[in-house]
């Protein structure tokens, strides 16, 4: 008896994040967009329940509190997803909403990831595209020649 074996691209990456932290994932995975839309939507959620407790108090030390809670509660959110330690290492000293480049930390982290997600996508598809003709017009020659 003849064993054969097939090894199959799963297709995921290894992205590099700022040299520090390694995420492997597949840029094509519907399911990974839509725990990135998750994660998103409970950030949303801390940053809305924090604005409204700000917006009760005028006494600056109690709104510094209000803004290290919510950090807090993002970290660990991120954190949850991404493991342990992940924003303490991505993001050391600075808060996840501080700004850079026109968008806050963590939005970047995942509009980031979203963007790479399109690329890589819009890349595959086109490989796919491409094998697919291939086998197409390999088997319909086959196909022809046995069904006249």
């Amino acid at each position: 008896m003849r064993k054969d074996t097939m090894t199959l691209d799963t297709g995921l990456v290894e992205l590099d994040i700022n040299g520090v932290r390694t995420i492997k994932f597949n840029p094509s995975d519907i399911g990974f967009a839509e725990d990135l839309y998750g994660l998103a939507s409970k950030i949303g959620a801390i940053q809305d329940a924090r604005e409204a407790e700000f917006a009760k108090t005028e006494d600056p030390v109690a709104k510094f509190d209000i803004s290290l809670s919510e950090d807090k509660e993002m970290r660990a959110a991120v954190d949850d997803y991404f493991g342990e330690g992940f924003c303490s290492d991505v993001f050391p000293g600075v808060r996840l909403y501080a700004l850079a480049d026109g968008m806050t930390l963590v939005e970047g982290l995942l509009y980031g990831l979203l963007d790479k997600m399109d690329e890589d996508i819009t890349a595959n598809i086109a490989r796919r595209d491409a094998k697919v003709k291939k086998y197409t017009d390999k088997y319909h020659k086959y196909s022809s020649k046995y069904h006249k």
